[in-house]
């Protein structure tokens, strides 16, 4: 037996909010009047809803960008199932609009009555499926199910570990020799550093700087015994030997004097 009713809300595959509907009577005690989706269309109810027709259309639009929205969300979640399957495809168990429904209340946090995913019969077959979903008396989502093999995703998920594994120990490796090549290029850096405070070629040029700075007398003898002053360079030392050697040879004798220096001696002395 139907009774006619007032629908409180959108109801999925029946009507939007504000209209008439008639329905069987144990889908309207049983499931629609618990949740309060639905008042009895009773004289006093119906002059209700005519007074509020316009509020009504009002709230009709906003649940129909509310319903866009959440087909929109349903439409981004991807389902997959793993499955396990048997002998020449086929799978044990089936993929049922209750099974879709809790994945998407798990997945997405998102609550559809089961009522209005619109599936003929339940998935027995690996692959791909879309699967409509009634969100609104207008407005339908659309999900894509996907079945797979159960032991085919474990073992792509144990390469895929593996793979990673792999990687990490490739790049410890890596970071371990660089480690140790720059360890061996500081010590040859810290080797070469005494070469650098004291090169060969600086002590060399040193060493032509003293002898410019020190030059000795071409051809002149060092006098023997005379010392040679501290700092003074070699040829003035040379000089001045020779000029005290000069100063301590003996005076020549008369004879040796010209005679112009007897005469004037002899002038010079008085007479006795």
């Amino acid at each position: 037996m139907k009774i006619k009713v007032i629908l409180q809300a959108d109801v999925a595959g029946l009507g939007e909010v504000g209209e008439v509907k008639d329905v069987a009577g144990g889908y309207a005690r049983n499931y629609l009047l618990p949740r309060k989706l639905v008042l009895p269309a009773t004289k006093g109810n119906m002059a209700v809803l005519e007074q509020q027709r316009s509020r009504i259309s009002e709230r009709q639009d906003q649940n129909r960008v509310e319903a866009q929205k959440l087909a929109d969300r349903i439409g981004a979640l991807p389902l997959a199932f793993e499955v396990r399957v048997g002998e020449q495809g086929r799978l044990y168990g089936s993929v049922t609009a209750q099974d879709i429904a809790q994945r998407l209340k798990d997945d997405g946090g998102i609550e559809i009555d089961r009522r209005g995913i619109e599936l003929k019969e339940a998935l027995r077959a690996l692959g791909e499926f879309d699967v409509p979903i009634r969100v609104a008396h207008t407005v339908t989502a659309h999900v894509k199910v996907t079945l797979r093999d159960q032991a085919v995703v474990r073992a792509e998920a144990a390469q895929a570990q593996a793979a990673i594994e792999a990687q990490a120990r490739a790049e410890a490796e890596a970071q371990a020799n660089a480690a140790i090549d720059a360890s061996q290029g500081v010590e040859e850096i810290s080797g070469v550093g005494a070469a650098v405070d004291a090169p060969q070629g600086v002590e060399a040029i040193d060493a032509a700087e003293t002898a410019v700075s020190v030059p000795q007398a071409v051809g002149v003898p060092q006098a023997v015994g005379v010392p040679q002053a501290v700092g003074v360079p070699q040829e003035v030392g040379a000089v001045s030997a020779a000029k005290t050697i000069a100063e301590a040879a003996p005076l020549e004798t008369v004879d040796d004097a010209p005679a112009a220096t007897e005469a004037e001696s002899a002038t010079t002395l008085p007479a006795e």
